[in-house]
């Protein structure tokens, strides 16, 4: 089995907590979804519904994913961004199909 080459550049730090996905065009859906992780660069999280990579869309941070971040740490999590979603893959959560994704945060950083 071949071995998959690491390719991030920042450290990521476990999540948990709710995001909303807001596409960047007027007649699309809100999509609800949970973080995984994040880092400086982006974040990972799962959705009941896809996106596709390449996909530019707003990611909005509800306030209970802050709360396991501990007291006085440097926050990496953005409360709202615009992220590109680099990839997208079906996977399931405790029996229940599910779609986890990569995004990127757009710059600035």
């Amino acid at each position: 089995m071949p071995q998959l080459r690491e390719k991030r550049n920042f450290v990521r730090h476990r999540g948990d907590g709710q995001l909303t996905l807001l596409h960047t065009h007027a007649n699309a859906r809100h999509i609800q979804g949970s973080l995984i992780n994040f880092s400086e660069q982006g974040i990972s999280f799962f959705s009941y519904r896809p996106v596709t990579p390449g996909t530019t869309v707003i990611v909005r941070a509800s306030g209970e994913n802050y709360r396991q971040l501990p007291p006085g740490g440097q926050c990496l999590l953005r409360s709202m961004g615009f992220c590109t979603v680099k990839w997208c893959q079906e996977t399931k959560r405790e029996g229940v199909p599910m779609h986890e994704m990569g995004a990127v945060y757009v710059m600035p950083y």
